[in-house]
């Protein structure tokens, strides 16, 4: 062989022969092409859109001045001041919020500090989908339709659904409260 087929002029000690040579390129030509399947992105040059690269990376520096999300509003459509909120609710009892663009409405979770928790939740039952609401009086989220009961966390406590409400995340940064309509990574519960 010429010099010239490798970088450094050299062949690897472990190509011998012609069969050897064609072994080496045909792995080499497959592993280019699997690596082009399971990382598209890289391969075609595309880049993740701002609101996926900072829900996966939210240390990024792209991400520090990055609103993910929509912006929480109270029952009245306005924004929340989280200072006001914080001051006037309980620890433990859920609050509704809306803002999300399909006009659903969520229940952002207060924990004990008081602070914000980092998910809200959906009150879509999971038994057949009605819309469940907070009780207070038994402090409970109540299915309107066949009963069933979640706690203040979305946890069912009565059936017959068999599953915990849905959750999405809740980002809390330059004094807002922003809804992002996924899970969260970790379930909480």
């Amino acid at each position: 062989m010429k010099e010239g087929y490798f970088t450094n002029g050299k062949i690897p000690s472990q190509i011998k022969t012609r069969r050897d040579f064609l072994i080496y390129m045909a792995g080499t030509t497959v592993t280019s092409i699997a690596a082009g399947y399971l990382f598209p992105t890289v391969s075609q040059g595309r880049e993740l859109d701002l609101e996926t690269l900072c829900s996966l990376y939210p240390k990024n520096s792209r991400c520090q001045n990055y609103l993910p999300g929509s912006l929480a509003l109270d029952e009245n459509s306005k924004p929340i001041n989280i200072n006001t909120l914080l001051a006037n609710t309980k620890p433990g009892i859920p609050v509704l919020v809306k803002g999300l663009p399909n006009d659903s409405v969520d229940y952002l979770i207060i924990k004990d500090g008081p602070q914000i928790a980092e998910y809200a939740i959906d009150p879509i039952c999971t038994h057949l989908g009605c819309t469940v609401e907070w009780n207070l009086e038994a402090n409970h989220f109540i299915c309107p339709c066949h009963g069933s009961q979640y706690d203040s966390q979305g946890r069912v406590v009565h059936g017959p659904a068999k599953r915990s409400l849905p959750l999405i995340t809740v980002v809390v940064k330059q004094n807002q409260i922003r809804l992002v309509d996924r899970e969260p990574a970790i379930d909480p519960r």
